[in-house]
């Protein structure tokens, strides 16, 4: 018998399961046979069928040979899982198609599954296999509206099922009413106990309030010094960053007059070196000019010394050369005076004489002139 199911826990209204069959097929293979309804432009994943036991759960994934698993409204639709027929404790399984629809269905051989069958079938062996037929049109609206009263069924036991909770809440909540009763009158006589207690603490309360009172204005008035003082602070801390920002820009600028100093410095000692360089230049040209002058004396002394020397070889050859020109003169004067006639040297003419040796003493002086000269 086909049996409708509806989608459980899915979370989308209007979309269910009619379960044709659930069975063994090939002895390892469990195979699931129904007709989805309210699936209209819905997307399948590969289903998956979870075995649920008391505390015990196992998913399968079903297999690829009817891959895609696309559902047409009242049309048959298969899945089958890998599953052993050995495994029969199981006592349910939930079937899993898209993330918000999930199916629960009873296993085959399961208690759940024999009390859903039809009254009259065979309580042992599975269902015969049977070729399922389009249904008619008024089946399927038979089905529908059996699934809808199914499920307006199932909505009206589970407001039954909260009145219930319901009632036994309230009774609940009665009792606890005449405990709270209780307790309120209980709550009352410590109330009054508790005021009695309030009233002294409050006179307390008053006195220590009168207290505080008066510490806080001992603390306004203390608290307005101390503004005071915070302003005295805040002034004295003004004029501080006002120096401290004077102190700041008079170090800028000797810091300014230092950079230029030492700008200065460095040019100057720039200079210093170019002067230092043109120094031992000058030094180096001074020091060649010294030699070459002393080379120059040198020279000078060496000439002197050769000049003087031949100086006093032709002032000795001139002197001997007087001396052998007064020696000649001398001698032809004598010669003269030997040879002269007696008459001549008796006669007044004395000068005539001498006449010759004069003449040579002459030429010599104007010789010797003449050579010192040149």
């Amino acid at each position: 018998m086909a049996e409708a199911v509806e989608a459980a826990r899915t979370g989308t209204g209007g979309v269910a399961f009619e379960l044709d069959r659930i069975e063994m097929a090939n002895g390892d293979r469990l195979e699931v046979n129904g007709r989805w309804f309210g699936v209209r432009g819905r997307r399948f994943i590969r289903p998956s069928l979870t075995l649920v036991a008391d505390e015990e759960h196992r998913r399968l994934l079903a297999d690829l040979d009817h891959k895609p698993w696309a559902a047409e409204d009242g049309e048959p639709w298969k899945a089958t899982f890998p599953y052993e027929e050995q495994e029969d404790h199981w006592v349910e399984a939930e079937l899993n198609v898209a993330p918000d629809i999930t199916i629960p269905l009873p296993m085959p051989g399961s208690q759940r599954a024999r009390r859903r069958r039809r009254p009259g079938a065979a309580a042992e062996g599975p269902a015969p296999s049977r070729r399922p037929h389009p249904p008619s049109p008024e089946l399927v609206k038979a089905r529908r509206e059996i699934h809808r009263l199914a499920r307006e069924l199932e909505r009206k036991e589970a407001e039954i099922a909260e009145l219930s909770s319901e009632l036994e809440l309230r009774g609940a909540k009665l009792e606890e009413v005449s405990g709270a009763r209780d307790a309120a009158r209980l709550a009352h006589e410590a109330a009054a106990e508790e005021r009695e207690r309030l009233m002294r603490a409050r006179g307390e309360a008053l006195a220590l309030r009168d207290e505080a009172t008066a510490e806080r204005d001992g603390a306004v008035r203390a608290r307005e010094d101390a503004m005071r003082l915070r302003d005295g602070a805040l002034a004295a801390r003004d004029e501080a960053l006002a120096e401290r920002r004077s102190a700041i820009d008079e170090r800028n600028e000797i810091a300014a007059k230092v950079a230029a100093a030492l700008a200065a410095q460095e040019s100057a000692l720039a200079e210093r070196d170019d002067f230092a360089a043109d120094r031992d230049a000058l030094r180096e040209e001074r020091d060649a000019a010294f030699r070459a002058r002393d080379e120059a004396l040198a020279a000078r002394g060496k000439v002197a010394s050769e000049r003087d020397s031949l100086n006093a070889t032709v002032e000795q050859l001139r002197v001997e050369r007087d001396d052998a020109v007064a020696s000649h003169g001398a001698a032809l004067v004598m010669r003269n005076a030997a040879n002269a006639p007696p008459a001549y040297r008796r006669e007044g003419h004395r000068l005539l004489h001498f006449l010759p040796a004069l003449v040579v003493v002459v030429i010599a002086l104007l010789a010797a002139v003449l050579f010192h000269v040149f």
